[in-house]
């Protein structure tokens, strides 16, 4: 994809905030026809691989504003998620009405597999068409960013952080940087192969020399906010943003810093099931989640950007057009999976 046409595109989906002539009483009038027939249902069922502060949230707010539909969350990580489920499937038992997972290609093989039952909320045309199926299937919730992160009592100077990609391959860096390991989470997998697939700094060449830096590596991306919170390592190569906003929301000693040449975009693709016993329920839960008021909310629980044209950016973050944003191909991203991976451990020279 054109990284000049996404840029453009993704700025004006998040621009500051724009007032949309009807859209407020579409998605109401939708929620509340929706809300009746759910209520019949009496509950819907989500797997995510969100947050548990944000869940907790999300929970407490639905209680109180859908109060005769029971919002069950499971939550668990993106490789965990994605083994529930295919056993749920292989067993013909699949639980979840709806789907979200940080994991973006899974919604193309998922959809593939025909698996969803497609569904278009109000706001669907307000949504970046590389951010949606075309035909509802599934639709990004939100997006984050992966981004470069650092201890602040470790590094003071931030002139002295990395600009570009190339800058980790510095001496001074050797036996310095962290990162999740693309194995086991679903963003650093996303992260490492758009590095490949885009060849931004050189692709598996510049991975081979990267490999060479001896990085220590997390199972997933809050681990490693959290390792450089504790000073394990003074530098991240790259951490989901909202794991870092969040830190630094707590006062802890992490701060995040982007690459010229790149902020790799991630983002959480949801959507209804074919075999949802709850229908009317999960149409409910896609329809607030993509109405104005559900984007303004995820942005300020989730610490991500809504994908809605005039949702509201994270507190404290810039707009999405102030990065050099580059969304990853999802048709890429399903091929080879084991290949990249093997490749991966044997270059980079550790496995997680």
């Amino acid at each position: 994809m054109n990284r000049t046409f996404v840029r453009t595109v993704m700025a004006a989906a998040v621009a500051a905030a724009i007032a949309l002539p009807g859209a407020a009483s579409a998605d109401s009038d939708r929620i509340a026809k929706l809300y009746e027939a759910a209520k019949k249902e009496g509950e819907v069922i989500f797997y995510t691989t969100g947050r548990k502060a944000y869940n907790k949230k999300f929970s407490k707010f639905w209680k109180e504003k859908f109060p005769e539909v029971k919002l069950k969350i499971l939550r668990k990580n993106s490789g965990k998620l994605i083994q529930t489920f295919a056993a749920e499937m292989a067993a013909g038992k699949p639980r979840p009405d709806v789907i979200s997972v940080s994991v973006p290609y899974m919604a193309e093989i998922w959809l593939q597999k025909g698996l969803y039952a497609p569904y278009k909320p109000a706001t669907f045309d307000k949504i970046d068409p590389g951010l949606r199926d075309p035909d509802g299937n599934y639709i990004s919730r939100t997006v984050f960013l992966l981004l470069g992160a650092y201890n602040t009592n470790l590094i003071k100077d931030p002139s002295t952080l990395p600009k570009k990609f190339k800058d980790l391959l510095d001496p001074k860096w050797s036996k310095q940087l962290l990162s999740a390991h693309p194995e086991t989470a679903g963003s650093s997998r996303t992260f490492y192969a758009t590095m490949v697939h885009n060849n931004l700094a050189g692709g598996w060449d510049f991975l081979k020399e990267l490999g060479k830096q001896d990085l220590f590596y997390t199972r997933g991306n809050s681990a490693a906010a959290r390792m450089i919170v504790a000073g394990e390592r003074p530098l991240a190569v790259a951490i989901s943003s909202h794991n870092i906003v969040v830190a630094m929301d707590k006062g802890q000693a992490i701060k995040w810093y982007a690459y010229e040449d790149g902020a790799i975009v991630n983002h959480s693709p949801m959507g209804i099931l074919k075999t949802a016993t709850h229908p009317n329920a999960a149409k409910l839960l896609m329809e607030w989640t993509f109405s104005v008021e559900g984007q303004n909310q995820l942005a300020r629980w989730g610490r991500q950007w809504g994908v809605v044209k005039g949702a509201e950016s994270p507190k404290g973050m810039p707009s999405l057009d102030k990065f050099n944003m580059v969304i990853p191909d999802l048709k890429f991203m399903i091929k080879g999976q084991k290949e990249f991976l093997d490749k991966f451990g044997d270059v980079m020279g550790k496995r997680g």
